[in-house]
């Protein structure tokens, strides 16, 4: 008998002491599991945390901000109505980003996104509004600011041409300088895959540059 409740007691010390580390690791798994639980309140905590780079994130694949605030927002509806077939084996996060990516994807083949690429323009970063891949240079002069902003737009532009296999992991890595671990886990494919890609991605993008005289 105490040979039963010891086990029963270490196993109770097992769980909480994983149930811990997970909550360490993953900062948002308390307010998933009351979202869980039926604590609606904890979904807006929630958005509050990834809006806004969940937001740039989307905006990245489709350089169209009604497009990406419309798609941010799905995200979080899909997530919200699926919360219960999440399990801690990856971040809440790189969860929610896997389905916004999904959407991405989705976006992107759709016929009126294709139609709409008859009039969309790519918006080059500004002073005041810093992308961490694209980022435009101070004291410069003018023209030399004009020829910088002419530069990223053809640097968007290449980008935007990519393979979506080496776009996405582009952004990923690059853009949005997550570690090749967390790009991997959200594309499913292996670090190794990650790092070739991104090593062609790169490669394609010289050449694509070169073309245009940068």
């Amino acid at each position: 008998m105490n040979d039963s409740v010891n086990t029963c007691s270490g196993l109770r010390r097992n769980h909480l002491r994983r149930l811990r580390y997970m909550v360490q690791e993953d900062p948002d798994l308390t307010l998933v599991q009351a979202l869980q639980d039926g604590e609606d309140r904890t979904l807006n905590e929630l958005m509050d945390r990834h809006r806004e780079g969940l937001f740039r994130f989307v905006l990245r694949h489709v350089h169209n901000e009604a497009d990406a605030l419309e798609l941010a927002m799905e995200t979080f509806v899909r997530a919200y109505f699926n919360i219960g077939k999440f399990r801690p084996r990856a971040k809440f996060a790189t969860w929610l980003y896997q389905i916004a990516l999904n959407l991405c994807r989705d976006h992107l083949r759709s016929r009126a996104y294709q139609y709409s690429l008859q009039t969309v323009s790519f918006d080059a970063p500004t002073e005041d509004n810093k992308d961490p891949g694209l980022l435009l240079a101070t004291d410069r002069r003018p023209d030399q600011s004009t020829d910088r902003r002419e530069e990223l737009i053809a640097l968007e532009t290449a980008i935007n041409e990519l393979p979506e296999d080496l776009k996405n992991v582009f952004i990923l890595t690059v853009l949005e300088e997550r570690q090749q671990g967390e790009a991997a886990e959200l594309l499913g494919i292996s670090p190794k895959a990650v790092e070739t890609r991104v090593y062609r991605a790169r490669k394609l993008l010289l050449e694509k540059m070169g073309k245009k005289g940068f």
